[in-house]
């Protein structure tokens, strides 16, 4: 088998940063999208899951308010839909296993206690009682949304760090660390390759190669080193 030649290995050397950019480009564009819709996302789920939280919030205090007007049977019917319409909204921004928790415990405590609302005398503390109860449920889950969102900020800047990470391992540390195992490889070749002309200057002053017939190999290896960046030393140069 033959061995791996120095230029087979600068190639190889050399092909491997490109390689890794082509793998990481389109990781990085991936990358880039995600994090460009990012406010967008928060927007949509978590400051949504927020706005529900407290429009469940009002649409109570608006109940317990309408008790009091001359229209209150429909004002508390308009804001008991109005709840459920939110809870249902909200059902769809939930992005923590807590919120979904949270969430489910005040929709199955609510129905019950806003059927009974709704006939309830205003001095009933036991209703009234229950209402405080909802508000509590309503709190702990805009508790639970703040929470996701700071989760999903913390994990945003994780995965930037990962991301920046990345971009540094594939478009620094690899071309650098190719850059210098190219850089040992050509430096090898040139130390041989100046030996290699040094020794043909030597056999080209002696005798024995005077002969017409190693002219030829000595003037196609002369020309090879030539064109290498090794040509036949200056005598001018030499003796200044």
């Amino acid at each position: 088998m033959a061995n791996v030649t120095i230029v087979s290995k600068i190639r190889l050397m050399a092909a491997i940063a490109p390689l890794v950019l082509l793998i990481v480009g389109p990781i990085a564009s991936m990358a880039f999208s995600a994090f460009g819709n990012i406010p967008t996302t928060i927007k949509e789920n978590q400051l949504a899951a927020i706005n529900y939280a407290n429009g469940l919030d009002a649409a109570l205090y608006k109940m317990e308010w309408g008790r009091s007007q001359p229209e209150a049977s429909q004002i508390i019917l308009d804001q008991q839909r109005r709840f459920a319409d939110m809870l249902d909204s909200a059902a769809h921004n939930m992005y923590t296993a807590e919120q979904r928790e949270k969430l489910q415990t005040l929709a199955d405590a609510a129905k019950p206690i806003l059927d009974t609302f709704r006939h309830a005398d205003p001095r009933d503390e036991v209703e009234n009682a229950k209402m405080r109860d909802l508000h509590m449920m309503v709190t702990s889950l805009l508790s639970a949304d703040e929470a996701a969102l700071d989760q999903y900020s913390d994990l945003t800047i994780n995965r930037a760090r990962e991301f920046i990470l990345l971009i540094l391992i594939a478009g620094v540390l690899v071309p650098i660390g190719c850059y210098a195992v190219i850089w040992r490889f050509t430096e090898t070749a040139r130390t041989d390759l100046r030996a290699i002309r040094a020794l043909l200057e030597k056999i080209a002053d002696a005798p024995a190669v005077k002969d017409p017939a190693f002219a030829t190999e000595i003037e196609a290896i002369d020309q090879a080193l030539t064109r290498m960046g090794f040509p036949k030393p200056n005598p001018m140069l030499a003796e200044g």
